[in-house]
């Protein structure tokens, strides 16, 4: 039992830290805490089982559509609303995008309905069990396409043109002009970035935990913790921060209670925030003056 749990919480914790990808693309590139990041899981998950339920789309085919839509519509939301926002302070870019979150909301809502949907799982058949853990099919899918992601992400943060100057824009948006780097840009990218990861979040959890137009501030929620659990601003940090967020969870619902799981998360954010704000993986940042 103790090992199914385990194994449970790390499933759930590879989904937290997708989400959590998605705040410390953003809060790389911009500085920025994107509130809006649990509607892009939301609306993956949702979009991608209405074209797998509705229109009897291949479950393979309907999530990558979803990650597109989701992808394009987080870019818009940067480029035609926070771009264009009066007053570019981090408080009202962050207000703003709480704002845009409750319109995505809205339309989920409008456009697809307010029933629970449970798509089919990207593949049929049965894992047979390890050492008495049972793994579902839909599992195994989110765990080879977390660990992909973060070999991706890597890359692109350590080895690629595009993480160094979404790095420097996040630095210093005048330096970064000076080198020929428009923040605007890198800031449009980083917003399409984060939507495909939490319509990616949300693609693959829907066949385990169903689609609904009020999931997002659950996810949203549970990311951000992650986010800062494992240190803003650090893929690693949000990886670690993920799967000891979801074991943590798992863990308290299965010896305690399921009402303690999500007490769980907000008491890991304010332990860490009174603890060590930095998170686990974030260090000091020292700047000249």
């Amino acid at each position: 039992m103790a090992a199914q749990i385990f194994v449970s919480g790390l499933l759930i914790g590879c989904v937290y830290a997708l989400v959590a990808w998605g705040f410390t693309i953003v809060y790389n590139a911009t500085g920025l805490i994107n509130f809006a990041a649990g509607e892009f899981v939301m609306m993956g998950s949702v979009i991608s089982a209405a074209l797998s339920i509705k229109l009897g789309w291949p479950a393979l085919i309907a999530a990558p559509v979803s990650i597109c839509a989701v992808t394009a519509i987080a870019a818009l939301m940067d480029w035609g609303c926070l771009q264009r926002a009066k007053r570019q302070t981090p408080l009202a870019l962050g207000m703003l995008t709480i704002g845009i979150g409750i319109v995505l909301r809205g339309a989920m809502l409008f456009s697809f309905g307010k029933d629970f949907q449970f798509p089919p799982a990207f593949s049929d058949g049965e894992i047979p069990a390890i050492l008495g853990v049972n793994i579902p099919t839909q599992g195994a899918w989110v765990f080879g396409t977390v660990f992909i992601a973060a070999i991706l992400l890597w890359q692109l943060f350590a080895r690629s043109w595009l993480g160094w100057s979404m790095r420097a824009a996040g630095e210093s948006r005048r330096a970064a002009v000076l080198m020929g780097i428009s923040p605007r840009n890198v800031s449009t990218t980083a917003f399409a970035m984060a939507g495909a990861m939490g319509a990616l979040a949300g693609a693959l959890i829907a066949p385990l935990a169903s689609a609904n137009y009020t999931s997002g501030l659950f996810f949203g929620l549970k990311g951000f913790s992650a986010a800062i659990l494992g240190g803003i601003g650090s893929p690693l940090g949000a990886v670690a921060g993920g799967l000891i967020l979801g074991v943590l969870e798992n863990i308290a619902a299965g010896y305690m209670s399921s009402g303690w799981k999500d007490a769980i998360a907000l008491g890991i954010l304010i332990l860490v925030l009174l603890i060590k704000p930095t998170g686990i993986f974030g260090g000091r940042s020292v700047k000249r003056v």
